[in-house]
């Protein structure tokens, strides 16, 4: 059997598992963030990787909006890298194929990149 795979459409994923439609605005480092969650994708065609940690909420002054950019929607969505120095990269042995593997991904993403820096250096 095939896998069905999570395709990016725009809108925040994880609104989307909870029943929400939230858009994801480009922020000042230049990631697809959401306006509710904070959660961060980067666009690598075909892929859409979710970040390991959440952004500030520094939006840039534009109106743009990923939902309404055709060059993101339909891409296969993916963990980004863990190795260091990748960590913006899609991983593309880790696309979703099942909303349970993305809620339990969504869940660990550190609440920061603070955050997530400090734990990668007490590994």
């Amino acid at each position: 059997m095939k896998n069905v795979y999570i395709e990016f459409d725009g809108y925040c994923p994880e609104s989307k598992l909870k029943g929400e439609v939230v858009e994801m605005k480009l922020n000042d480092m230049d990631f697809w963030e959401s306006e509710k969650t904070g959660l961060q994708i980067t666009i690598f065609p075909p892929y859409a990787a979710i970040l390991q940690w959440r952004g500030e909420g520094k939006f840039r002054k534009t109106k743009a909006v990923a939902s309404k950019n055709q060059n993101n929607i339909g891409l296969l969505l993916t963990k980004s890298q863990s190795q260091s120095g990748c960590e913006l990269f899609p991983d593309e042995k880790q696309v979703f194929d099942d909303s349970s593997d993305l809620a339990d991904f969504i869940d660990s993403i550190d609440s920061s990149y603070l955050e997530f820096t400090q734990k990668a250096i007490s590994k």
